[in-house]
């Protein structure tokens, strides 16, 4: 458990911003008549939207299970401290 679970999810942020890219090109594209851009960013928009839900999809329940494990985990640890003699200092 030394990576953050939050980690599982760095793929699907980026497909999400991307398709977040795609979009906007599509969008602004679309006013200008620049077909091109327009059918590049539809198409990308449809493909990173597509990996986005695919990717949430493959590592949400091994990402909740991580977040509870460190929850409970968290819960565990006492908040006292430890007293040790003096004498077993030495």
């Amino acid at each position: 458990m030394s990576r953050h679970p939050v980690g599982l999810l760095t793929p699907a942020f980026i497909a999400a911003v991307l398709f977040a890219f795609c979009l906007a090109l599509a969008l602004l594209a679309s006013p200008r008549n620049a077909d091109s851009f327009v059918l590049v960013g539809g198409v990308g928009a449809l493909f990173f939207g597509y990996r986005t839900v695919a990717e949430v999809h493959q590592v949400w329940k091994q990402f909740t299970d991580q977040l509870e494990a460190r929850k409970a985990l968290r819960r565990s640890i006492p908040l006292t401290r430890i007293n040790i003699r003096k004498d077993d200092i030495r």
